[in-house]
């Protein structure tokens, strides 16, 4: 079996280099950011997103390195406030710019922008991070256009063209229900020459992260209760034996919670047509974990995988 192949990349490739997105120049670039943050209705390429990026983060550094002066009586002896005012008012702009920049960098890449609050989870922030270095989708997309785009530059006709429903690709990648994805996930576990898709790994890991959750809180729990002496808690020996019980049941049920953690994994880098090697690359700290979630982010592979089909049949997808 290969480790490597055609799919392979952590950041993707442009499929086609014949019809490229726009360059913006620099003053586009701060036009966009900055003068239409609230025009969400549109698309921005990856060169203007990180490069809005990098001027936001020295923006929020110089106004963290001024905000101590600001406040220091023996420096400002004039009237603090309205330092603080403008302070505030670059700050919540700069913000309301990023804001912009990322739903449109996500409508670049077909994705809706609702797709922003997966950034209040580590691993959504993750697959944002991942999105936004990943090239433009090449072709137009129903979010709108770019803000600005040179008609007589090479291949920007090609984006200046109305979107239209019935040229956007067919995903064929099933979507199974939420029982045949815990099904897979905890009975499964040991089933790793087989495939899983993207939905199905990420709600199987969320189910984990809260079952190990539960199975320590329940572990921790009660060994307290046998350890700590208390003298408002009296523990006879039938509550000494529930308390066994619970550690052992729980001690179980985190052994197997994480088996099947791994099973779902090594099918996740099967559906992106990678072998199930790839795993051990988190052995290489923080930066194995976070190359392992970009590999894990990988859309499926639909042609010319190396593994077997998906667990589950067709009347346990919701797409049929």
């Amino acid at each position: 079996m290969k480790i490597m192949n055609s799919d392979y990349y952590f950041i993707k490739p442009y499929d086609n280099p014949n019809d490229l997105p726009p360059k913006e120049s620099f003053n586009d670039i701060l036009n966009e950011t900055y003068m239409h943050p609230f025009t969400w209705n549109a698309r921005t390429t990856r060169r203007s997103f990180w490069i809005s990026t990098l001027i936001n983060i020295i923006l929020f550094f110089i106004c963290g390195s001024i905000l101590p002066i600001a406040l220091d009586s023996d420096i400002n002896t004039g009237l603090k406030w309205i330092d603080l005012i403008v302070i505030a008012i670059i700050a919540i702009w700069g913000v309301l710019a990023s804001l912009g920049q990322t739903i449109r960098r996500l409508h670049d890449l077909n994705y809706s922008g609702y797709w922003y609050w997966a950034s209040l989870f580590t691993a959504g922030g993750y697959f944002l991070f991942y999105l936004a270095l990943q090239p433009s989708v090449q072709r137009p997309v129903k979010w709108g256009g770019y803000l600005f785009i040179d008609p007589n530059q090479k291949g920007s006709a090609y984006y200046l063209q109305a979107y239209n429903e019935d040229t956007e690709p067919i995903d064929l990648t099933p979507v199974p229900t939420v029982g045949q994805i815990i099904k897979e996930h905890y009975f499964d576990c040991f089933n790793w020459k087989a495939r899983s898709t993207r939905t199905s790994f990420w709600i199987g890991s969320a189910v984990s992260v809260i079952a190990t959750c539960c199975f320590a809180l329940f572990i921790g729990l009660s060994v307290a209760l046998l350890v700590i002496k208390s003298p408002y808690i009296s523990i006879d020996t039938g509550m000494v034996i529930l308390l066994g019980i619970t550690i052992v049941a729980s001690t179980i049920g985190l052994i197997w919670t994480l088996i099947a953690q791994l099973g779902h994994l090594v099918r996740r880098l099967h559906d992106a047509n990678f072998n199930g090697a790839w795993f051990w690359i988190c052995i290489v700290p923080y930066i194995g974990f976070l190359l392992l979630d970009f590999l894990l982010f990988h859309p499926s592979v639909n042609n010319d995988n190396d593994w077997d089909d998906y667990l589950f049949k067709h009347k346990d997808q919701i797409n049929k």
